[in-house]
């Protein structure tokens, strides 16, 4: 009987240091893909292509993905 107590309790240790452990890295996954923040995907004008807002190339027609998409769109 004097095992089984022991047992017992050594199972609910590891499962606490376990569950702990476990908190911290998904602690640690929640900061990372916060700090890398969120990016708006914005469509190409001319072949459809998403790009990042900040990379794309701004036209009086829309945006573009390059320099030669917005001078074979726009005249």
């Amino acid at each position: 009987m004097k095992f089984l107590l022991l047992f017992f309790i050594f199972m609910v240790l590891l499962w606490q240091w376990r569950h702990a452990r476990e908190q911290k890295v998904t602690q640690a996954k929640r900061k990372t893909t916060a700090a890398a923040g969120v990016v708006d995907m914005v469509p190409c004008a001319h072949c459809g292509v998403h790009l990042p807002a900040n990379d794309a190339v701004k036209g009086s027609a829309g945006v573009y993905c390059s320099a030669a998409h917005r001078q074979a769109r726009e005249p």
